[in-house]
């Protein structure tokens, strides 16, 4: 069982063993993804046609963006590469992205 989580903002938890979605469709819809199933983390900058209007969900079955309504104010997300068959790559909007990202980095 996790313990405190090690970053937490108002969409994301992240533990030592995984992160929590507190939003992860919509407002509401939690979600936890091991961090076993994470191969790789990198950042990428979003763009208008790349991300940054996508507030949730996907318009394929290789990415996934959890719900964040401030997402179109954002510059970078950070990209986990996953093992899943679908939504293989899940794109996160951290409020601190330098923070998470760094915590992440350490983790996988």
């Amino acid at each position: 069982m996790s313990k405190a989580p090690l970053y937490n903002d108002k969409h994301i938890q992240i533990f030592e063993d995984k992160i929590r979605f507190k939003s992860w469709c919509l407002p509401w819809g939690k979600k936890d993804v091991k961090l076993v199933h994470v191969r790789k983390i990198s950042e990428k900058n979003m763009g208008l046609f790349s991300g940054r209007l996508r507030i949730s969900g996907s318009n394929n079955f290789r990415d996934w963006f959890h719900f964040d309504a401030t997402r179109p104010t954002k510059k970078k997300a950070i990209v986990l590469e996953t093992d899943f068959k679908i939504y293989k790559r899940l794109w996160i909007t951290p409020e601190r992205h330098g923070s998470a990202f760094k915590i992440l980095k350490n983790l996988v």
